[in-house]
Protein backbone atom coordinates (compact mmCIF):
# COMPACT_ATOMS: atom_id res chain seq x y z
CA UNK A 1 0.00 0.00 0.00
CA UNK A 2 2.29 2.30 1.09
CA UNK A 3 4.46 1.70 -2.40
CA UNK A 4 1.18 2.26 -4.22
CA UNK A 5 0.95 5.59 -2.24
CA UNK A 6 4.34 6.58 -2.70
CA UNK A 7 4.15 5.75 -6.67
CA UNK A 8 0.89 8.04 -7.11
CA UNK A 9 2.89 11.33 -5.07
CA UNK A 10 5.54 10.80 -7.82
CA UNK A 11 3.04 11.01 -10.40
CA UNK A 12 1.11 13.84 -9.03
CA UNK A 13 4.46 16.09 -8.29
CA UNK A 14 4.92 16.98 -11.74
CA UNK A 15 1.13 18.66 -11.51
CA UNK A 16 2.14 20.74 -8.61
CA UNK A 17 3.91 23.24 -10.32
CA UNK A 18 1.92 23.72 -12.94
CA UNK A 19 -0.48 27.14 -13.34
CA UNK A 20 -3.84 26.57 -13.31
CA UNK A 21 -5.62 27.69 -16.24
CA UNK A 22 -9.12 29.52 -16.47
CA UNK A 23 -11.32 27.74 -19.20
CA UNK A 24 -11.16 28.85 -21.97
CA UNK A 25 -14.45 29.69 -23.18
CA UNK A 26 -14.84 28.65 -26.90
CA UNK A 27 -17.44 28.55 -29.51
CA UNK A 28 -19.22 24.64 -28.96
CA UNK A 29 -20.24 24.14 -32.75
CA UNK A 30 -21.73 27.00 -35.10
CA UNK A 31 -20.33 30.68 -36.01
CA UNK A 32 -18.18 32.53 -33.72
CA UNK A 33 -19.72 35.64 -32.87
CA UNK A 34 -16.62 38.39 -33.41
CA UNK A 35 -16.63 42.22 -33.36
CA UNK A 36 -13.72 44.29 -34.70
CA UNK A 37 -12.56 47.80 -33.87
CA UNK A 38 -9.62 49.09 -35.53
CA UNK A 39 -7.69 52.18 -36.89
CA UNK A 40 -8.43 51.35 -40.16
CA UNK A 41 -7.12 54.55 -41.42
CA UNK A 42 -3.90 53.68 -39.81
CA UNK A 43 -1.23 50.91 -41.16
CA UNK A 44 -2.69 48.41 -43.58
CA UNK A 45 -2.30 45.46 -41.54
CA UNK A 46 -5.72 46.35 -40.31
CA UNK A 47 -7.00 45.83 -43.85
CA UNK A 48 -5.27 42.25 -44.49
CA UNK A 49 -7.17 41.37 -41.32
CA UNK A 50 -10.84 42.42 -42.00
CA UNK A 51 -10.76 41.18 -45.34
CA UNK A 52 -9.97 37.75 -43.87
CA UNK A 53 -12.45 37.84 -41.22
CA UNK A 54 -14.82 38.73 -43.46
CA UNK A 55 -14.00 35.90 -45.78
CA UNK A 56 -13.85 32.86 -42.70
CA UNK A 57 -17.41 31.11 -42.83
CA UNK A 58 -17.31 29.89 -39.00
CA UNK A 59 -16.90 34.06 -38.69
CA UNK A 60 -20.45 35.31 -37.32
CA UNK A 61 -18.93 39.50 -37.84
CA UNK A 62 -21.71 41.15 -35.48
CA UNK A 63 -19.63 44.56 -36.40
CA UNK A 64 -17.37 46.56 -36.92
CA UNK A 65 -16.17 49.77 -35.36
CA UNK A 66 -14.20 52.40 -36.81
CA UNK A 67 -11.15 53.43 -34.49
CA UNK A 68 -8.93 56.39 -34.19
CA UNK A 69 -5.12 56.86 -34.32
CA UNK A 70 -4.53 58.96 -31.40
CA UNK A 71 -4.23 62.93 -32.13
CA UNK A 72 -2.94 63.15 -35.57
CA UNK A 73 -4.89 65.14 -37.85
CA UNK A 74 -4.61 63.31 -40.51
CA UNK A 75 -4.91 59.41 -41.26
CA UNK A 76 -1.95 57.49 -43.26
CA UNK A 77 -3.04 57.17 -47.16
CA UNK A 78 -5.85 59.84 -46.88
CA UNK A 79 -7.27 59.88 -50.16
CA UNK A 80 -8.85 63.20 -51.71
CA UNK A 81 -12.40 62.14 -50.80
CA UNK A 82 -11.66 61.10 -47.19
CA UNK A 83 -9.87 65.00 -46.47
CA UNK A 84 -13.40 66.58 -45.27
CA UNK A 85 -13.86 63.57 -42.71
CA UNK A 86 -13.96 65.46 -38.89
CA UNK A 87 -11.98 62.81 -37.50
CA UNK A 88 -10.16 59.94 -38.62
CA UNK A 89 -12.25 57.24 -37.07
CA UNK A 90 -14.92 58.09 -40.20
CA UNK A 91 -12.13 57.35 -42.58
CA UNK A 92 -11.89 53.91 -40.70
CA UNK A 93 -15.40 53.27 -41.37
CA UNK A 94 -15.30 54.12 -44.89
CA UNK A 95 -12.31 51.73 -45.92
CA UNK A 96 -14.91 48.99 -43.73
CA UNK A 97 -17.01 49.97 -46.02
CA UNK A 98 -14.95 49.43 -48.80
CA UNK A 99 -13.81 46.20 -47.99
CA UNK A 100 -17.90 45.02 -47.05
CA UNK A 101 -18.41 46.04 -50.65
CA UNK A 102 -15.16 43.98 -52.18
CA UNK A 103 -16.49 40.75 -50.18
CA UNK A 104 -20.30 41.03 -51.38
CA UNK A 105 -21.69 41.74 -47.90
CA UNK A 106 -22.63 45.85 -48.58
CA UNK A 107 -25.76 46.46 -46.14
CA UNK A 108 -25.46 43.35 -44.18
CA UNK A 109 -22.61 44.69 -41.24
CA UNK A 110 -23.43 46.99 -38.78
CA UNK A 111 -20.43 49.84 -39.33
CA UNK A 112 -20.25 52.89 -36.89
CA UNK A 113 -17.47 54.83 -35.70
CA UNK A 114 -16.09 54.84 -32.60
CA UNK A 115 -14.20 57.63 -30.41
CA UNK A 116 -12.89 60.66 -32.46
CA UNK A 117 -9.67 60.45 -30.07
CA UNK A 118 -7.83 59.21 -27.03
CA UNK A 119 -9.87 59.51 -23.24
CA UNK A 120 -8.66 62.68 -21.40
CA UNK A 121 -8.75 60.43 -18.24
CA UNK A 122 -8.66 57.38 -16.94
CA UNK A 123 -12.67 58.04 -15.38
CA UNK A 124 -14.22 59.80 -18.35
CA UNK A 125 -15.46 57.42 -21.26
CA UNK A 126 -15.89 58.82 -24.69
CA UNK A 127 -19.27 58.32 -25.96
CA UNK A 128 -19.53 57.10 -29.46
CA UNK A 129 -21.34 55.20 -31.83
CA UNK A 130 -19.03 52.33 -31.62
CA UNK A 131 -19.14 52.33 -27.75
CA UNK A 132 -23.06 51.57 -27.65
CA UNK A 133 -22.70 49.25 -30.50
CA UNK A 134 -20.16 46.96 -28.08
CA UNK A 135 -22.79 47.34 -25.54
CA UNK A 136 -25.68 46.32 -28.16
CA UNK A 137 -23.74 43.05 -29.27
CA UNK A 138 -21.98 42.29 -25.29
CA UNK A 139 -25.87 41.98 -24.62
CA UNK A 140 -27.17 39.76 -27.25
CA UNK A 141 -23.96 37.42 -26.25
CA UNK A 142 -23.42 34.70 -23.23
CA UNK A 143 -20.96 33.28 -20.81
CA UNK A 144 -21.72 30.45 -23.27
CA UNK A 145 -21.24 31.89 -26.21
CA UNK A 146 -19.38 35.05 -26.13
CA UNK A 147 -18.71 38.11 -27.98
CA UNK A 148 -15.20 38.00 -28.79
CA UNK A 149 -13.91 41.57 -29.19
CA UNK A 150 -10.87 41.82 -31.55
CA UNK A 151 -8.91 45.01 -31.32
CA UNK A 152 -6.00 45.92 -33.57
CA UNK A 153 -5.57 49.06 -32.17
CA UNK A 154 -6.46 51.75 -29.38
CA UNK A 155 -8.52 50.34 -26.42
CA UNK A 156 -10.78 53.38 -26.30
CA UNK A 157 -14.16 52.18 -27.70
CA UNK A 158 -13.94 49.32 -25.14
CA UNK A 159 -12.67 51.17 -22.09
CA UNK A 160 -15.61 53.77 -22.59
CA UNK A 161 -17.88 50.84 -23.02
CA UNK A 162 -16.95 49.22 -19.73
CA UNK A 163 -17.17 52.45 -18.01
CA UNK A 164 -20.40 53.04 -19.72
CA UNK A 165 -21.87 49.60 -18.54
CA UNK A 166 -19.95 47.09 -16.54
CA UNK A 167 -21.68 44.42 -16.66
CA UNK A 168 -20.80 43.72 -20.52
CA UNK A 169 -18.02 42.04 -19.10
CA UNK A 170 -19.54 38.80 -18.63
CA UNK A 171 -20.21 38.60 -21.82
CA UNK A 172 -17.57 39.44 -23.75
CA UNK A 173 -13.80 38.05 -24.62
CA UNK A 174 -11.30 40.67 -25.79
CA UNK A 175 -8.64 39.95 -27.94
CA UNK A 176 -5.92 42.83 -28.24
CA UNK A 177 -2.93 43.44 -30.34
CA UNK A 178 -1.08 45.95 -28.78
CA UNK A 179 1.45 46.54 -25.57
CA UNK A 180 5.02 45.83 -24.72
CA UNK A 181 7.19 42.68 -24.75
CA UNK A 182 6.97 40.74 -21.42
CA UNK A 183 9.85 39.28 -19.60
CA UNK A 184 9.00 35.51 -20.59
CA UNK A 185 8.84 36.78 -24.27
CA UNK A 186 10.88 37.75 -26.67
CA UNK A 187 12.84 40.92 -25.89
CA UNK A 188 12.81 44.04 -28.09
CA UNK A 189 15.41 43.70 -30.76
CA UNK A 190 18.85 45.35 -28.71
CA UNK A 191 19.94 47.19 -32.40
CA UNK A 192 16.93 49.36 -31.99
CA UNK A 193 16.83 49.90 -28.24
CA UNK A 194 18.76 53.48 -28.65
CA UNK A 195 15.87 55.39 -28.91
CA UNK A 196 13.31 53.26 -28.83
CA UNK A 197 9.57 53.54 -28.23
CA UNK A 198 9.26 51.35 -24.56
CA UNK A 199 6.11 52.10 -24.41
CA UNK A 200 4.32 49.87 -27.85
CA UNK A 201 2.21 51.90 -30.59
CA UNK A 202 -1.53 50.87 -29.58
CA UNK A 203 -0.94 51.37 -25.89
CA UNK A 204 0.47 54.46 -26.92
CA UNK A 205 -2.33 55.73 -28.96
CA UNK A 206 -4.60 55.59 -25.91
CA UNK A 207 -2.42 55.25 -22.23
CA UNK A 208 -5.75 56.40 -20.15
CA UNK A 209 -7.93 53.37 -21.83
CA UNK A 210 -5.15 50.81 -21.37
CA UNK A 211 -4.96 51.51 -17.55
CA UNK A 212 -9.21 51.63 -17.61
CA UNK A 213 -8.74 47.71 -19.50
CA UNK A 214 -5.74 46.50 -17.36
CA UNK A 215 -6.13 48.62 -14.02
CA UNK A 216 -9.59 48.77 -13.49
CA UNK A 217 -11.72 46.56 -15.31
CA UNK A 218 -13.03 42.56 -15.20
CA UNK A 219 -12.65 41.92 -18.96
CA UNK A 220 -11.15 38.84 -20.03
CA UNK A 221 -8.28 39.74 -21.56
CA UNK A 222 -6.17 37.50 -24.53
CA UNK A 223 -3.09 40.00 -25.49
CA UNK A 224 -0.80 39.87 -28.62
CA UNK A 225 2.21 41.69 -27.12
CA UNK A 226 4.18 43.66 -29.81
CA UNK A 227 7.06 40.91 -29.84
CA UNK A 228 4.44 38.07 -31.23
CA UNK A 229 2.54 40.18 -33.64
CA UNK A 230 6.10 41.03 -34.93
CA UNK A 231 6.53 37.34 -36.08
CA UNK A 232 3.66 38.32 -39.18
CA UNK A 233 6.14 39.07 -40.90
CA UNK A 234 5.35 39.00 -45.24
CA UNK A 235 7.02 39.87 -47.62
CA UNK A 236 6.63 42.49 -50.30
CA UNK A 237 7.88 39.17 -53.14
CA UNK A 238 5.06 37.91 -51.30
CA UNK A 239 2.73 40.40 -51.40
CA UNK A 240 3.19 40.83 -55.50
CA UNK A 241 3.71 36.91 -56.58
CA UNK A 242 -0.10 35.92 -54.19
CA UNK A 243 -1.79 38.67 -53.39
CA UNK A 244 -1.20 41.14 -56.40
CA UNK A 245 -3.00 39.40 -59.00
CA UNK A 246 -5.91 38.50 -57.08
CA UNK A 247 -8.57 40.70 -59.01
CA UNK A 248 -10.28 43.68 -56.94
CA UNK A 249 -8.72 42.11 -52.86
CA UNK A 250 -5.07 42.45 -54.29
CA UNK A 251 -5.81 45.87 -56.18
CA UNK A 252 -7.34 47.19 -53.22
CA UNK A 253 -4.70 45.51 -50.51
CA UNK A 254 -1.57 46.23 -52.66
CA UNK A 255 -2.64 49.67 -53.55
CA UNK A 256 -2.71 50.72 -48.93
CA UNK A 257 1.14 49.50 -49.07
CA UNK A 258 2.47 51.92 -51.10
CA UNK A 259 4.85 54.43 -49.89
CA UNK A 260 7.21 54.05 -46.93
CA UNK A 261 5.98 50.42 -47.36
CA UNK A 262 7.86 49.55 -50.17
CA UNK A 263 11.11 51.04 -48.64
CA UNK A 264 11.33 47.49 -47.38
CA UNK A 265 11.41 43.95 -48.22
CA UNK A 266 9.06 42.88 -45.62
CA UNK A 267 5.75 44.35 -43.67
CA UNK A 268 4.42 43.35 -40.58
CA UNK A 269 1.07 42.32 -40.73
CA UNK A 270 0.47 42.47 -37.03
CA UNK A 271 -3.33 42.19 -37.06
CA UNK A 272 -3.88 39.18 -38.72
CA UNK A 273 -3.36 36.87 -35.49
CA UNK A 274 -7.15 38.04 -34.15
CA UNK A 275 -8.85 36.14 -37.13
CA UNK A 276 -5.83 32.98 -36.34
CA UNK A 277 -6.99 33.24 -32.75
CA UNK A 278 -10.67 34.29 -32.78
CA UNK A 279 -11.43 31.97 -35.76
CA UNK A 280 -9.11 29.50 -36.93
CA UNK A 281 -9.60 27.12 -34.38
CA UNK A 282 -10.10 22.82 -33.59
CA UNK A 283 -13.40 21.66 -34.46
CA UNK A 284 -13.49 19.53 -31.23
CA UNK A 285 -11.96 21.29 -28.08
CA UNK A 286 -12.08 25.06 -29.97
CA UNK A 287 -8.98 26.64 -29.56
CA UNK A 288 -6.43 27.80 -31.51
CA UNK A 289 -4.11 25.03 -31.29
CA UNK A 290 -0.99 25.45 -33.39
CA UNK A 291 -0.02 28.90 -31.25
CA UNK A 292 0.92 29.28 -27.56
CA UNK A 293 -0.06 31.35 -24.49
CA UNK A 294 1.09 31.95 -20.84
CA UNK A 295 -1.54 32.59 -17.98
CA UNK A 296 0.21 35.69 -16.28
CA UNK A 297 -0.85 38.50 -13.45
CA UNK A 298 -1.71 41.17 -15.42
CA UNK A 299 0.83 44.26 -15.20
CA UNK A 300 -0.48 47.59 -14.03
CA UNK A 301 -0.26 50.40 -16.99
CA UNK A 302 0.96 53.42 -15.43
CA UNK A 303 0.53 56.86 -16.48
CA UNK A 304 4.19 56.68 -18.42
CA UNK A 305 2.11 53.43 -20.49
CA UNK A 306 4.64 51.15 -18.38
CA UNK A 307 4.39 47.69 -17.09
CA UNK A 308 3.72 47.22 -13.06
CA UNK A 309 3.99 44.02 -11.28
CA UNK A 310 4.30 45.29 -7.60
CA UNK A 311 0.59 45.52 -7.41
CA UNK A 312 -1.78 42.37 -7.32
CA UNK A 313 -3.84 42.33 -10.69
CA UNK A 314 -6.25 39.34 -12.50
CA UNK A 315 -5.32 36.65 -14.78
CA UNK A 316 -4.80 37.66 -18.49
CA UNK A 317 -3.79 34.99 -21.18
CA UNK A 318 -0.57 36.48 -23.16
CA UNK A 319 0.35 35.31 -26.13
CA UNK A 320 4.09 34.16 -26.92
CA UNK A 321 3.85 33.18 -30.59
CA UNK A 322 1.70 32.27 -33.33
CA UNK A 323 1.09 30.12 -35.91
CA UNK A 324 1.95 31.93 -38.80
CA UNK A 325 1.54 28.95 -41.55
CA UNK A 326 -2.11 28.17 -41.24
CA UNK A 327 -2.56 32.12 -40.78
CA UNK A 328 -1.00 33.32 -44.15
CA UNK A 329 -1.88 29.94 -45.57
CA UNK A 330 -5.45 30.33 -44.89
CA UNK A 331 -5.50 34.06 -45.69
CA UNK A 332 -3.70 33.27 -48.91
CA UNK A 333 -6.27 30.74 -49.75
CA UNK A 334 -9.59 32.60 -49.00
CA UNK A 335 -8.56 35.44 -51.03
CA UNK A 336 -7.56 33.55 -53.84
CA UNK A 337 -10.46 31.56 -53.92
CA UNK A 338 -12.76 34.59 -53.58
CA UNK A 339 -11.29 35.99 -56.54
CA UNK A 340 -11.96 32.68 -58.46
CA UNK A 341 -15.32 33.23 -57.80
CA UNK A 342 -15.63 36.98 -59.09
CA UNK A 343 -13.79 35.92 -62.42
CA UNK A 344 -16.49 36.91 -65.26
Amino acid sequence: MMKRLLTILLLLLPLAGLQAQPAIRAQQGGRVKVLVDNDLCGDGDGLFHLMHQLLCASSDVRGIVGAHVGARSQAWGQTRNEAGARNNAEISVSRALEIIDIVGKTGQIEVRPGAPGPMSDPATPVESEGARLIIEEAHKASPERPLYLLFGGPLTDIASAWLMDPSISRNVILLWIGGQEYDFGHPFPPEHLQGANLVEYNLRLDVNAARVVFNDSDLTLWQIPRDVYRQCMYSMAELDDKIAPLGEIGDYLCSKLGGFARMADTYVLGDSPLCLISTLTTTFEPGAAGSFYKVTKAPHITEAGLYDFSAPNRDIIVYRSVDTRLLFGDMESRFRLHAAKAEP
